[in-house]
């Protein structure tokens, strides 16, 4: 009987242990990871700011404080008749004592409320939306008829909260910005250690003929899926922490962070074939 020839595996033209290995993909993936927290938390906050905002636009509040002449309470029906008379409400109740007791207790502690105290009637209106409403001719009418009435449409703190969610989302992009460039740096400084370890593997590959793109396509392979798993796994962690927070998590929410891994794999690919290109370019 003849043995049987022994077949060995392939090894790779440029051996491993001189690329860059665990290194960058710990370091890869820790990115991947921070960037994905930083989008998913923009994600979060912009949803969250955009319900907050419509539900602050869906209702309003008309406050009747006492004057020289009248008490709050003379001056509410004159109040709700004018509302009960503008086209474009849909809703308007009276707050009860014991409601506006409880909103400002947070303000003015709890037991310090006394009978003796002016408390402002409070009107919540929700207005119609398919009848849009004029809350300046609205709040002049008001004010003809009640002279301690004022009508609050919350559009300071609809400002203010969408100037916070611009801010916060202005945050969110820079630190995907910086990540990204962290990224793209340390996939530079690790091609570069790698053409500089396997330098006389490159000497020979050259004087047998090897092509530059040749060459480049085997750094650029190995980076590309090194960096390309990395990412997919901190990408992963992110989803999971997000889940395990309890958040409200939608399909586009987990296809938006999956840009993060993608992008980070064209990121990789392009930088790394343009770089060795380069260099092998002047080093010929």
């Amino acid at each position: 009987m003849t043995a049987k020839p022994q077949t060995q595996k392939a090894q790779p033209l440029l051996p491993t242990q001189n690329l860059a290995g665990p290194a960058l993909a710990a370091v890869a993936a820790v990115m991947s990871f921070l960037a994905c927290l930083a989008l998913g938390s923009v994600l979060l906050i912009s949803a969250g700011t955009q319900q907050w905002v419509s539900r602050a636009g869906a209702a309003m509040s008309v406050q009747i404080i006492e004057t020289r002449t009248q008490t709050a309470q003379e001056q509410l029906p004159a109040v709700l008749r004018e509302i009960a008379a503008t086209k474009g409400i849909a809703s308007a109740r009276t707050l009860e004592q014991h409601e506006l007791v409880r909103l400002l207790e947070p303000w003015l502690g709890t037991g310090n409320i006394t009978a003796d105290l002016p408390i402002p009637l409070l009107i919540e209106i929700t207005p119609h939306f398919d009848n849009p409403l004029n809350t300046k001719a609205l709040a002049a009418r008001l004010k003809s008829v009640a002279p301690g009435a004022h009508l609050d449409t919350h559009g300071q703190w609809r400002e203010n909260l969408a100037q916070w969610a611009r801010a916060i989302n202005l945050f969110g992009a820079g630190v995907v910005l910086v990540v990204g460039i962290a990224t793209a740096m340390l996939v530079l400084f690790a091609t570069r250690a790698g053409l500089i370890a396997n330098r006389p593997i490159l000497d020979v590959l050259h004087q047998i003929g090897a092509h530059d793109r040749f060459i480049a396509r085997i750094m650029q392979a190995h980076f590309t899926r090194l960096t390309g798993i990395a990412a997919s796994l901190g990408a992963m962690a992110a989803c999971l922490f997000f889940y395990l927070l309890g958040a409200e998590l939608t399909f586009i929410f987990f296809l938006t962070l999956a840009l993060v891994p993608l992008t980070t794999i064209i990121l990789a690919t392009g930088l790394t074939l343009f770089y060795v290109l380069r260099n092998l370019r002047h080093y010929n």
